[in-house]
């Protein structure tokens, strides 16, 4: 017992000797926050994009995607595009994978809002269908600077 008790304190002797405290200061040269001072006036409206996604939800934990943007879903192919708006304004998993279709509408995009969300349940025996839709609108800076030409 007293070789156990002399091995356990051995043991445990090496592992705490082991353990070392490393402290890394650092300092950053740049600001904190940083505000741009925008207002709507510096905004051109594009206009209104609908986005929607259809999937089905089996016993509540399967899920299979029908359509997005009205196409038939293909798992070959996926397109995601995020709004990074604020972190407390989220937008729906199956939204992120229809939102590809503002970028191909208005290419020159610069600011996105999220509008208008609905979402549809149909319940059947065992599942639902569910068919979301969100209404974003899409805006862009009016007074763009203007890159210079390489000759």
């Amino acid at each position: 017992m007293k070789q156990i008790k002399t091995l356990l304190m051995l043991v445990l002797l090496m592992l705490t000797s082991c353990v070392s405290q490393h402290t890394i200061n650092r300092h950053s040269y740049r600001p904190d926050v940083v505000h741009l001072k925008m207002t709507m006036d510096d905004y051109e409206y594009m206009g209104d994009v609908t986005v929607e996604a259809e999937y089905k939800i089996y016993l509540g934990i399967f899920r299979k995607v029908l359509t997005i943007n009205g196409e038939p879903y293909s798992p070959r192919y996926r397109s995601y595009t995020r709004l990074t708006i604020d972190p407390r304004i989220r937008t729906p998993h199956f939204i992120n994978r229809a939102l590809y279709k503002v970028l191909d509408t208005y290419p020159d995009a610069d600011y996105i809002i999220p509008g208008a969300y609905k979402k549809v349940v149909d319940h059947m025996l065992g599942g639902r269908i569910v068919k979301e839709q969100q209404t974003l609108k899409v805006y862009r800076l009016k007074n763009a600077i203007a890159q210079p030409e390489v000759e």
